[in-house]
């Protein structure tokens, strides 16, 4: 297994209103990935991911993907058939 050391950065995130009425930041911890080698593991741009997590660890792997939904008509559905006439 190959190994990357990445930092943990932080993200600002601003708030304009919190419970106080007042302007908040909120520094969050933040990881961040780029790169080909991401591309090269199997992972690539819109890709669905799970993350699992437990104490000092983070497990990244691609989502299973959802089944497509399949839509078809009925053949003898009249939308006008449904409707209750109005006197």
């Amino acid at each position: 297994m190959k190994t990357k050391k990445i930092k943990v950065i932080y993200s600002n995130r601003y708030s304009s209103y919190s419970y106080s009425g007042n302007n908040t930041n909120k520094c969050n911890p933040k990881i961040s990935m780029e790169g080909k080698w991401l591309e090269a593991l199997g992972f690539h741009i819109g890709d669905q991911l799970e993350v699992a997590y437990e104490e000092g660890a983070i497990h990244i792997r691609l989502a299973e993907p959802l089944p497509a939904l399949v839509c078809e008509p009925e053949a003898d559905y009249h939308p006008s058939s449904n409707r209750k006439s109005r006197k």
